[in-house]
């Protein structure tokens, strides 16, 4: 299917096509994007007992969807692209509001476990990292799954730079 096709809302694939595709039919969003996050956690949560992971989660960068997709081999990233364009605005906002929120607590915690180096203090920002982030990757699953209302939006934490300034801090 082209990407022009899927610009007349009729020619959109069908829910079953994207439910095939791992693709929420009403938020268009995929949630493998999430594994790009999801890898960062476990390494995180692995420092303390094997700090050889450090170099792992201090390589690790910011993806967009978008790029996440392009570099993949996820089977129907041709698909996750195209429909991309068609999510809903107010989808896109609140999930763009966490992904940067996560993005920013993966760059300051990778700054601060350099400052640091190896040792009790990586170990501390690493687990309070992936403290804080669990529950910002549950709050993006729900968004992508059209399981997150305007309300529960309200409850995120106060922001991410106050997560960010607590690790510093540390």
């Amino acid at each position: 299917m082209l990407a022009a096709d899927l610009q007349d809302a009729h020619l959109m694939p069908t829910p079953e096509r994207l439910r095939a595709a791992n693709i929420h039919p009403e938020t268009k969003l995929a949630t493998d994007y999430l594994n790009h996050f999801n890898e960062a956690i476990m390494l995180l949560e692995l420092i303390p007992s094997m700090p050889d992971c450090m170099d792992d989660v201090i390589g690790w960068t910011p993806l967009t969807y978008e790029q996440h997709f392009l570099q993949s081999s996820y089977r129907d990233k041709e698909l996750v692209l195209q429909v991309y364009q068609h999510a809903p605005a107010a989808v896109l906002r609140r999930f763009h509001a966490v992904i940067d929120q996560m993005d920013q607590l993966m760059t300051a915690a990778i700054d601060s476990l350099k400052a640091v180096g190896a040792g009790p203090a990586a170990a501390i920002i690493a687990e309070e990292a992936g403290f804080i982030l669990k529950p910002l990757a549950a709050r993006a699953v729900g968004v992508m799954n059209a399981v997150v209302d305007e309300d529960e939006d309200q409850m995120a934490p106060a922001s991410a730079q106050d997560a960010i300034d607590a690790l510093m801090t540390r």
